[in-house]
């Protein structure tokens, strides 16, 4: 493999100096372009121009990027205690009379459950906006969740395999299907125990990839490595 000459290095000097300054010239906002351009100079200051718009808001969302990435089980874990949250605190606001709030939050907790009245709990008189299976499963992420952010500290959580998840999820399915076929009829310490299989299992087989993803540092190739072994490689060509 042949070195790269001078000449190579002077033109690749003059790339880099024309990509310079067609990011300075689209960065002018009363810049207007020159119907004699030819097609390529309109291509390469119309990616200019895409490139300095973009450079604008770039800290923005690596500011917003990562503070998601520090702080992915906390805001996971907020999350759920909201969600619990509203659908316990949902039908004190239909005793104190705010019926019309009251029951558009409990239209929407429609979209997470089934909302079945004979296996959901009741306070101060009136139905939670979750059944009690799936108030057992979304509770039992959230302390799982909370677990998870207290190990995390001192020891590697190892996720679980996904046929160990498909697992958890037979006893929920055996409960439910033979009850809606009409086979059995459950009963809510069935109900709660499958929902905390289930949640837990999925908890421990999903929070442990999101942080071992979170936690593997992707290394970024050199640029000017890279350059040097692609005109290297092409000069032996």
């Amino acid at each position: 493999m042949s070195l790269p000459s001078s000449s190579d290095a002077s033109d690749a000097s003059d790339a880099a100096s024309r990509d310079a300054g067609n990011d300075a010239l689209a960065g002018q906002r009363d810049y207007k372009p020159d119907p004699y351009m030819t097609p390529a100079e309109a291509r390469t200051l119309l990616t200019a121009t895409r490139r300095s718009r973009l450079a604008r808001f770039s800290p923005y969302f690596e500011r917003i990027l990562g503070f998601f990435h520090d702080h992915w089980l906390a805001i996971i874990n907020t999350v759920l205690a909201t969600f619990i949250g509203i659908a316990l605190v949902t039908p004190l606001a239909f005793a104190a009379g705010l019926t019309g709030p009251a029951s558009g939050v409990f239209d929407v907790f429609r979209v997470f459950c089934a909302q079945t009245p004979s296996h959901s709990f009741f306070i101060a008189g009136y139905q939670t906006c979750l059944c009690s299976r799936c108030l057992a499963i979304y509770t039992s992420i959230l302390l799982a969740g909370v677990a998870v952010a207290f190990l995390r500290k001192n020891r590697h959580l190892r996720a679980l395999p996904w046929y160990v998840w498909l697992l958890g999820m037979i006893p929920m399915a055996l409960d439910g299907f033979t009850q809606l076929f009409g086979l059995r009829e459950s009963n809510l310490a069935l109900r709660l125990l499958t929902g905390v299989i289930f949640g837990v299992t999925t908890a421990w087989f999903l929070l442990p990839q999101i942080e071992e993803a979170a936690n593997q540092e992707q290394l970024a190739p050199n640029p000017a490595a890279y350059a040097a072994y692609a005109q290297a490689a092409r000069s032996d060509d």
